[in-house]
């Protein structure tokens, strides 16, 4: 009789998924705190409390389409 096989012990390889930050340094909360951000190739480009104007500078520099638009929470001000 032949022995009993077991499972093998060996499961699935667990993938870590790593997202890089958006920017390459923090963004300086005491700096952009209640503004819009514009980052584009994960650097801060442009920054207005002025969504609309923001927007328009971009349109106008051709950036509009590629630039991540984030707004900043003011100092001591939790979001999530």
């Amino acid at each position: 009789m032949t022995p009993r096989r077991r499972p093998s012990i060996r499961g699935k390889t667990v993938r870590e998924r790593v997202v890089p930050s958006p920017t390459r340094q923090p963004i300086n909360v005491d700096r952009y705190g209640g503004k819009w951000v514009a980052i584009w190739k994960r650097e801060i480009i442009d920054a207005d409390e002025d969504f609309d104007h923001l927007l328009g500078r971009l349109e106008e520099k051709g950036l509009d389409e590629k630039a991540a638009l984030f707004r900043v929470p003011r100092t001591g001000r939790f979001v999530g």
